[in-house]
């Protein structure tokens, strides 16, 4: 009777066990197995889906639930009784904007720019989702309801930003518009949203959840998302820590210049920090999350997500004559340091206020450019050599990335350019000279790129929120969309892929993070586990996956990355042709 027991047992850990090559795609199912037989009676909710003190109970319940392991062949039709999670409800737009606006509430001021904006864009932002509907319909019909936490963290008291207060008086706006763009878009898209800028407030929007329940909920109120930034990410991690880890793979980061791998992992920073150049701290990195999970302002870092903004597209009568004038891009006092050449040059050809804008070289990579070539202005993008970076500039000094600015938007310097953007030095005065009989001459029309429209953002952002699955093993982007390449010496994976006009792609990086990738040419004798964000290369394995990085490039010669690409759609740089 006992052999006969033992022979079950056995049977069904056969029928039920884990591939090697599903480790690969799940590899966190057999850890997650282990800690099911020691702890699956710590809490009832594990019996309530169906979990017995079985092997098979542990292997169906982490694939059909919580998906940490691949869902077996023969439970393909999954089985009646078996408690899973329902489908989260498909809910029709939202067009009401008063219920909007009346989800911003716990502070008037933080809220003022963004109400307006929002209000005046949004007849455009309802077109958009009609659009939608006709060009992408499967973008629509396979979004869920979910219940999503926006906090921004900056408007806060505790921030000392005064960012609402400045808002109608020159103060930063680049960050309140991405916020804008991002609240109407999720609300559009029919998502539950609850909405802070105080602390206290996003505690009330908190209470419903049950932090100590180890389960997914059933038929309860759960997070499914919270957006916040890099200051309620400090907020969440050092105050409210039990609540951060728990909640850790659903947070959305909006992080307008990046995070690289250097800076993310605070172990690596720590023991490479004076190699890293800067002033030697980490103030806004450490946190530790996928890289994936900052979304940026634009698309500049691969290892992060590019989230963005929409740029409201004038119509422009070319027919209209215009006068020839500069708006000059500087509206701090500060900006305007040392800028008097310039302006009294410009003045030999233009009254200086808007065909022509022409910027100072700060503020970095704001929306303000766009804008202006959206409505039909020339941009004159200020170049910057050195460019500016941690080592030589001391805005980016403290920022956890070691990106290069080579202007003061490379985006309009390297993904739209002439006729539209002319980058030039504008300590150059005769350079400027040139630059501006140039604009003067050419008659751009109004432009910009889909990805800054606002139906590119709405078909980003439903996309994003709906496939984006850092909770567990994401298939997103599915991994046919995987194409390889081997950088050269000193050449980072991104720079690697754009030469093949493709993007890196972060996710993919565990697929390559196995032998077949490692030795093709069979010369490693064995292969060697490495903590490193060159790795993997050839005979080196990644040993730790927060290291993943398409940005990193090798100080040695003899490394050559092996970098996992993917295509891209046309002017959708953030999602690839198999994610729609």
């Amino acid at each position: 009777m006992e052999n006969d027991l033992a022979r079950d047992a056995s049977v069904e850990e056969q029928e039920c066990d884990i591939s090697e090559s599903d480790t690969v795609e799940y590899p966190y199912c057999r850890e997650k197995m282990q800690w099911m037989q020691e702890g699956w009676q710590t809490h009832e909710c594990y019996a309530s889906y169906g979990v017995n003190g079985t092997f098979c109970s542990f292997r169906i319940y982490l694939s059909e639930v919580e998906k940490y392991c691949p869902i077996l062949s023969w439970r393909t039709v999954i089985k009646d009784d078996i408690a899973v999670l329902p489908e989260n409800e498909v809910l029709p737009v939202k067009r009401i904007l008063s219920d909007l606006l009346k989800l911003m509430f716990d502070n008037k001021l933080n809220y003022e720019f963004i109400r307006n904006r929002i209000s005046h864009l949004w007849p455009k932002w309802l077109s958009a989702y009609n659009e939608l509907i006709i060009k992408w319909p499967k973008v629509i019909s396979s979004r869920s309801k979910l219940n999503i936490i926006v906090h921004m963290g900056f408007l806060s008291k505790e921030s000392g930003f005064k960012f609402g207060e400045l808002s109608s008086t020159g103060g930063p706006l680049g960050e309140l518009v991405q916020w804008s763009d991002l609240i109407a878009a999720l609300y559009l898209l029919g998502h539950n949203l609850m909405i802070s800028t105080e602390i206290s407030t996003l505690k009330k929007n908190l209470q419903k959840i049950d932090y100590n329940f180890p389960c997914p909920l059933q038929g309860g109120e759960i997070i499914n998302l919270l957006f916040t930034d890099i200051i309620g990410l400090k907020y969440l991690r050092g105050r409210m820590s039990d609540f951060f880890n728990k909640m850790k793979c659903k947070l959305r980061v909006l992080d307008s210049f990046g995070t690289h791998a250097e800076f993310n992992s605070q172990n690596y920073f720590i023991t490479h920090k004076n190699s890293l150049g800067g002033s030697g701290s980490n103030p806004w990195g450490n946190h530790q999350l996928d890289l994936q999970q900052f979304m940026t302002m634009f698309p500049h870092t691969d290892d992060n997500t590019f989230l963005g903004f929409a740029v409201d597209m004038h119509s422009v009568n070319q027919d209209i004559k215009r006068d020839n004038i500069t708006l000059v891009y500087g509206k701090a006092g500060y900006m305007w340091k040392n800028a008097k050449r310039l302006i009294e040059r410009v003045r030999k050809f233009t009254d200086v206020h808007a065909t022509v804008n022409d910027s100072l070289g700060f503020p970095f990579e704001g929306p303000a450019p766009l804008e202006a070539i959206a409505s039909g202005v020339v941009f004159i993008n200020p170049a910057f050599n050195p460019p500016k970076s941690r080592n030589t500039s001391d805005f980016f000094k403290d920022k956890p990335t070691l990106r290069k600015l080579t202007s003061q938007n490379p985006y309009a310097e390297l993904f739209i350019g002439r006729p539209h953007v002319l980058t030039v030095d504008i300590e150059n005065l005769s350079q400027v000279e040139d630059a501006i009989h140039e604009a003067l001459l050419s008659k751009p029309t109004a432009y910009i790129p889909f990805e800054f429209t606002i139906l590119g953002m709405l078909q980003r952002v439903s996309i994003l929120v709906s496939k984006q699955d850092f909770c567990h093993v994401g298939r997103f982007p599915p991994p046919n969309a995987m194409l390889t390449v081997e950088a050269v010496p000193m050449q980072s994976c991104q720079d690697a892929c754009r030469q093949y006009n493709l993007m890196c792609e972060r996710s993919f990086f565990r697929v390559v993070n196995v032998p077949g990738f490692l030795n093709k040419s069979g010369s490693c004798a064995a292969l060697r586990s490495t903590s490193s964000p060159y790795a993997p290369y050839e005979c080196s394995k990644q040993e730790n996956p927060d290291l993943y990085s398409c940005a990193s490039v090798p100080i040695t010669p003899s490394i050559r990355r092996i970098c996992p690409c993917r295509d891209f759609i046309r002017g959708q740089t953030a999602l690839c042709s198999f994610c729609l």
